[in-house]
Order: structure tokens, then sequence, then C-alpha cells
């Protein structure tokens, strides 16, 4: 699976690397803005993107460096990355937003992350051809695969899911107003926007996303109502610690699964031998020597 600390301090330097690119732009176009203005004074988009390039600019240039050095070391030495694999990742991660569609998912990215998800896939191929020309020469025998899988079942196994809808109310006694006009065959999705307040789940008719028992956005004192819900059920009002109250109504249900050892092996093998691997630096450098890097005057100051 994708390094998660690397692919979020990607998505973190993304930004910056945005602001950068955008006033390279601004200085071939000549148009020049201003980026915000307190009282009398202006503070140009120049000033506001220098000052970001000076605290920035060496750790973002670097990390464009890396990337395209493995980009192409890896097209020099004909390897690639299939295509299937990156699709696993992103529809992990895609799962993890609870996202049914492809434009929920975009939209969920860009909201909470500040990416997209062509940014994502490309993070993904990078690191996925960096674990590859970093451990090309490191061989783990097929029985130590599988022994690896066999000795941690669990991290190849996906528990029950639910796509859980919710109803926050203030009392009690709203919570047997959302109830009846449930049983009257009132939309519950439609009742959440104009009911429930929280805040998060409202606007999304209620939707939780897909969620296991174990997720946290499940408070303790509702993981045996959930767990004993019918799918498209509507559960007795429950009172959370803050007092308020909340009905659940399970969308959808996806029963546990087990990924067998074919699906995983080669993610076992990239993740075994990558913890052989003693310095990325040491690796990020051969791989510059080979294809060769000139860094500007004013950039390595």
């Amino acid at each position: 699976m994708t390094n998660t600390k690397g692919l979020w301090a990607f998505i973190g330097a993304l930004v910056v690397l945005l602001l950068v690119v955008t006033w390279s732009w601004y200085q071939s176009s000549g148009k020049l803005q201003s980026a915000a203005v307190v009282g009398g004074a202006t503070i140009s988009e120049a000033e506001y993107v220098n000052t970001l390039k000076q605290k920035f600019g060496k750790q973002v240039l670097k990390d464009m460096v890396d990337r395209e050095v493995v980009f192409q070391a890896a097209k020099q030495q004909g390897i690639s990355v299939d295509a299937k694999l990156v699709d696993q990742e992103i529809a992990q991660i895609r799962e993890s937003y609870g996202s049914e569609t492809d434009s929920e998912f975009q939209q969920a990215l860009i909201q909470q992350a500040g990416t997209t998800v062509e940014a994502l896939r490309q993070e993904i191929t990078y690191q996925q051809l960096l674990q590859t020309l970093a451990t090309q020469d490191i061989v783990i025998k097929d029985e130590d695969l599988l022994a690896y899988y066999n000795n941690h079942p669990e991290r190849y196994a996906r528990p029950m899911q639910i796509r859980l809808w919710e109803i926050v109310v203030a009392s009690q006694e709203e919570a047997g107003q959302v109830i009846s006009e449930l049983k009257q065959g009132a939309d519950f999705q439609a009742l959440a926007k104009e009911r429930s307040i929280d805040s998060l789940t409202a606007p999304n008719g209620g939707d939780m996303g897909w969620l296991s028992l174990n997720d946290t956005r499940l408070p303790d004192a509702s993981k045996d109502i959930v767990e004993n819900l019918g799918t498209k059920k509507n559960s007795d009002p429950v009172k959370r610690d803050d007092g308020n109250y909340v009905i659940y109504r399970i969308a959808e249900r996806r029963e546990a699964q087990q990924q067998s050892f074919d699906q995983v092996k080669e993610a076992i093998r990239r993740e075994l031998a990558f913890a052989q691997v003693e310095s990325l630096d040491d690796v990020l450098e051969k791989l510059r020597k080979s294809v060769g890097v000139t860094i500007s005057g004013q950039m390595q100051h």
C-alpha cells in the first residue's frame, strides 16, 4: 500500500507548489494582482508568493526534482506501474471517504485535502515507481510472501461495513416526532436535511459514509444498536453523550471480506523489500546522478 505519510505530505506541499507555479504564470503573462488589501496597504501577489518561495521554495523544488528524476529513471529502465494497482489504491482511499460516485470523491478530495483525483493518481504512481526502483535488486521468496500473508490475516481482511445515515435532534420529544414522520412514510434524507442539527451530515441527507462498527465516528452507545439494525431500517432514538438524540438508518451493507494472497502478493513483496532499503536518500541521490540534475545558483542558497 502507498506510504500514507508521504502521500499526505505531498498533498500539503501541493498547495505551496501550485502557488509557486501560479506566480510563474503571472510573471510570464504580466498579470500581477494584489493578494490582499489591509487598510490602505496592499500586499501584492509578488510579495505573497516570493515569501512562500523563500520559506518553502527549496523543499518544493527538491520534491519536484525528485519526482521528475524518478519518472525519468523509470522510463530509462523500462519500469512502469500496473494501472490496476493504482486503481486499487484509489479505491481504498475513495472508500475511506465514503464516496459512491466519482464526482462525490472529487469534491471530497478538493474540500478536505485540497487536491484532485488526478494529482492523487500521479502521487501514487510516483511512490510505486520509487519503491520499484529502490527495491529492484532485492529478492523476496514466494514462500516468505505467503508466510507473511498467513501470519497477518487481519491486515488483509475488510470488516463488515455499513453506509449509515443519521438524524440528530436536540430532545427526546423531537426524536419521537421524527420517528412518527418516518413511520408515516417521510423520506429519511429529506428529514435529515430539514431537521438534523449535525452540520457535517445534514447537508448530505444525514449520510455518514461507509464505516465499520469500530469507526470512531460511531459512539460506543450506538454500536450495539447499529450492529443489530437491519438494512433499510430505522433505529429507535439513541441518546448521545452530548445530550442530543440520534436516529440511524442503514442504507447499504457490505459483508466482511478477506483478500486473497494473489490479490495482495505484489503489495506484500513491495512492502517487505522496501523495509530492507537502508536509505531512501541514497537511492534518490543515485537516481539524480544517473539522470543528471542541475540546480540554478539562486536556488542553492
